[in-house]
């Protein structure tokens, strides 16, 4: 039995002010030997929640049924949703749904119900009313079990032939094509020894027969980010000297201390070590005691008193400290003090001495897994005194940095004073080296790579070979050149994760994983506009390479918000919301004392994706929803959601 998911989309019945009748209806349609329903929902009338429903259940389910959203009002946004996720579109069984319902109704022409497939799954748009849903769905219900099964094969040799007649025999002459396992007299011609291309240009054919529009699907942020976590890998585990540990690296083990500290008892002050029992009164300085020296050898004895420095051991026979501060000198010999007058009457037992393992025990759990090292110096210090040789961290991944393009001028390299005529300076790769040295990344600059298929091939392959993965901006959206996703998925035998993201800017993000010996490596295609490049690297990388840092090892609640963190903020501009993607703006965020909340501002009004100076002075993302006729705008003093991508101002 086929899966099936049934999606309603209405706003009003997603909160309650209305009952959804069209999804019961098209459930008792699908329902019989060859249908099972096992996903129902009900959403708003968002392309976002609509996009990723849909994305979420293609993975589980066969076919999709999407109710409502299909009409010509504003709101109605379920085609174009759908089109960001479709892999594949279905004009013709589109068309046999409008063209069934019309011999009904001439009202059909109104409703702009559509089909596709996302990956293997068939996806049907359908009008929201329960006659309008059922009526569009019979038109097809006949050929939907054929469609899903060719949809979901790897090629559709085996539907289309019986158990006996595999091509070969076909082509031998042995049986005829007649007879076939799905009803139809079509037989598959393909060989099974064919090279998967996937869904990039083929890198062999001409510019002319390159897609005119993108065959990947444009995934919702969060979606994409959760695919990224998925695909990314485990942390890796390290044994370090306590000097190689670095700033923001997460220990892996539970640290144990090895020994007391103290390990004896210790003054807590510069002073005189005594017998409490003595009390008050002139005494003979028998010697000094510094920190480091021994006690071994000897033992104070009664009427006696030695000098000790803080931190210094007590000897035996002592058993009070009293401060410097608290006695007299009465004799003196050549510099050397001889007799002292104790002035403290209050002498107790243990007075100013700090017990063995006072501060720390033997056995004693002095770090978790889990504990992040930070600048504050409080974590290597106390790992320090555990007396551990060496310890067990996640180790920091290992980042290839390369740029392309025939037009980008190193700026690492050589100087260059004029550029040439079409030619840009490269800032992308300079500000990905930064951020990712911020986060503690080991990074290997690979410079600047031609656009070239051969030249990006062995360049990718050196990359992997040496590192956790690679990161590249330019050469992945539709421009002839543009060879990034061909390369990775037909030279190193890779998969395309995802190769759009419905976000602006940044909408040619891709992210993939190579095989490499027994696992796998990744790539982060970043486009080439530089706020593109940089806006990618803290919306999906950084969560990356947290996430391979072992920032999620012992940590509760969102994993999200641990991986890229974020806060609400009042917005103290206006700004007009994109149409078609939600946006993320550059802004500074800032703590007003005054008001007791984040505020965050505009680091302009030019957010253009070209202009990197738009990131200057910047330390968030404001993230800012799709706009709509009943919202066109966020206005000042507005609440918003801010992405944390650098010291906030307090």
């Amino acid at each position: 039995m086929t899966s099936v998911g049934i999606l309603t989309v209405s706003t009003k019945c997603s909160q309650g002010l209305a009952v959804d009748k069209s999804g019961p209806a098209l459930e008792a349609l699908l329902s019989g030997p060859v249908w099972t329903v096992s996903e129902r929902a009900v959403v708003s009338d968002s392309r976002q929640e609509i996009a990723s429903r849909v994305l979420e259940w293609s993975t589980r389910c066969g076919l999709i049924v999407v109710s409502g959203g299909t009409g010509l009002s504003a709101d109605d946004v379920t085609v174009e949703a759908l089109d960001m996720v479709f892999t594949k579109r279905l004009p013709a069984l589109a068309t046999a749904m409008v063209v069934g319902s019309l011999k009904i109704t001439k009202f059909a022409a109104l409703s702009q119900v559509c089909a596709g497939l996302c990956g293997k799954c068939v996806v049907l748009g359908v009008p929201g009313s329960t006659k309008g849903a059922t009526e569009n769905v019979q038109q097809v219900l006949d050929v939907l079990p054929h469609a899903v099964a060719t949809a979901g094969a790897n090629g559709t040799r085996h539907l289309h032939a019986d158990e006996g007649a595999s091509v070969e025999n076909v082509k031998a002459g042995k049986v005829k094509a007649e007879k076939v396992k799905c009803g139809c007299s079509r037989m598959d011609e393909q060989d099974t020894a064919h090279d998967v291309q996937g869904l990039s240009n083929d890198l062999e054919a001409g510019v002319a027969r390159r897609a005119r529009k993108s065959p990947y699907p444009m995934i919702p942020v969060d979606m994409a980010l959760q695919q990224v976590l998925e695909n990314i890998g485990k942390p890796r585990v390290e044994r370090v000297p306590l000097g190689q540990i670095a700033n923001g690296q997460v220990v892996a083990e539970d640290v144990v201390a090895r020994e007391h500290v103290p390990a004896y008892r210790a003054s807590i002050m510069d002073g005189y070590a005594m017998s409490s029992a003595d009390g008050a009164g002139v005494f003979a300085v028998r010697r000094a005691m510094t920190a480091g020296a021994s006690t071994d050898v000897w033992e104070l004895q009664r009427g006696e008193i030695v000098r000790v420095a803080t931190g210094a051991p007590v000897p035996r026979g002592a058993d009070a400290v009293v401060m410097i501060e608290d006695t007299e000198l009465v004799e003196s010999v050549d510099g050397e003090e001889r007799k002292v007058r104790v002035l403290d009457t209050n002498i107790v037992e243990g007075q100013n001495i700090r017990p063995v393992g006072h501060d720390l025990r033997a056995g004693v759990v002095v770090a978790r897994a889990g504990t992040r090292v930070t600048a504050v110096g409080g974590e290597i210090g106390t790992l320090a005194i555990s007396g551990n040789s060496d310890f067990a961290v996640y180790a920091m991944p290992r980042i290839a940095v390369m740029s392309t393009g025939d037009e980008v001028v190193d700026t690492l390299g050589k100087t260059v004073t004029e550029l040439p005529l079409g030619a840009i300076r490269d800032s992308n790769r300079p500000a990905l080296l930064a951020a990712l040295r911020a986060l503690g990344c080991d990074v290997v600059d690979f410079g600047v790579v031609r656009d070239d298929p051969d030249a990006l091939s062995q360049t990718l392959d050196s990359a992997l070979d040496t590192c956790d993965g690679v990161i590249s901006t330019g050469g992945v959206s539709m421009g002839e050149r543009d060879w990034l996703k061909p390369v990775i998925e037909q030279r190193l035998n890779g998969r395309i994760v995802f190769g759009r993201v419905a976000m602006k800017p940044s909408k040619p993000t891709t992210f993939a994983v190579v095989p490499y010996a027994q696992s796998q490596r990744f790539v982060f295609a970043l486009p080439g506009n530089p706020v593109s490049a940089v806006v990618s690297l803290h919306m999906f990388v950084a969560p990356a390479v947290r996430k391979l840092a072992g920032h999620l090892v012992g940590v509760g609640g969102s994993e999200v918000q641990v991986l890229r963190p974020s806060v609400q903020a009042v917005l103290l501009d206006r700004v007009e919301l994109d149409r078609v993607r939600p946006e993320y703006v550059r802004g500074v965020l800032a703590w007003d004392h005054k008001k007791g909340a984040w505020t965050v501002e505009l680091t302009g009004r030019m957010q253009q994706s070209s202009r990197m100076a738009s990131m200057q002075a910047a330390n968030a993302l404001v993230s800012l929803p799709i706009g709509t006729d009943y919202k066109p705008q966020v206005d000042i003093g507005e609440t918003v959601t801010v992405i944390v991508i650098g010291p906030p101002q307090i």
